[in-house]
């Protein structure tokens, strides 16, 4: 498999109260185009840090993070969110659909912020959203759909600019189980589909033993990696 990302040596600690909060010390990892990996450990590890940090949503304190072999650190805000735009969908535990929107509308709008042409934007939204099961919903607002359907919303948003890598952060951890089950398997078929790379941060072990390799962390490093199967 060709290489996607790779962090070197990364580290990010805060500030409180003149203390210094190491949450990440050292991390040393490398992701695959196509590939599909859980990070999973307790709360509190850095999990969530370190998907911000991959998402470039925020900057390490030190270390570097290679996308195609570029630093993403050395560019500027204004290039970072680009690169955000261009190439990273982020889906969370919780939807983010703003209320008065449709489905449909909900998923065009990363295609509206790169400026899309918005016939295309809006075909677009409608093959996601027929790809994610939601073909005949895509009219409705998130009131109006269960939780399992909003999600599905939010999938097909993060999916909408054809992004090299998905952020995932507890996906399923706002749903029950069958529902849960039913999105994560979701995912995996984008994943198998698209050729998408998906980096998933989940609690569930029956979940993160369909992907490709477990990344455990525990106290802001990688202990174990585990390849299921």
């Amino acid at each position: 498999m060709k290489e996607l990302l790779r962090t070197k040596d990364l580290h990010k600690s805060f500030h409180i109260n003149s203390q210094e909060l190491q949450i990440l010390r050292g991390i040393d990892i490398t992701i695959d185009q196509g590939e599909m990996i859980a990070i999973m450990g307790a709360s509190g590890v850095g999990k969530s840090t370190l998907l911000n940090i991959l998402g470039a949503l925020d900057r390490p304190t030190s270390g570097e993070v290679l996308f195609a072999g570029t630093n993403l650190f050395e560019k500027s805000d204004t290039e970072l969110a680009s690169f955000r735009n261009r190439k990273v969908g982020f889906i969370f535990q919780f939807h983010h659909l703003l209320p008065e929107f449709t489905a449909l509308e909900n998923t065009v709008i990363p295609a509206m912020i790169q400026k899309m042409d918005r016939q295309k934007a809006l075909h677009t939204a409608e093959e996601m959203l027929t790809k994610v099961g939601l073909k005949d919903r895509m009219r409705h607002r998130p009131g109006e759909l269960s939780g399992g359907e909003q999600q599905r919303v939010a999938i097909a948003r993060a999916l909408m600019t054809s992004p090299e890598f998905i952020l995932a952060d507890e996906p399923t951890g706002n749903l029950d189980t069958h529902t849960g089950d039913e999105v994560f398997a979701l995912l995996k078929r984008m994943n198998c589909e698209l050729k998408t790379t998906f980096v998933v941060v989940t609690h569930n072990e029956k979940l993160a033993r369909q992907t490709d390799r477990i990344l455990k962390m525990v106290d802001g490093q990688i202990y174990e990696e585990i390849r299921p199967g």
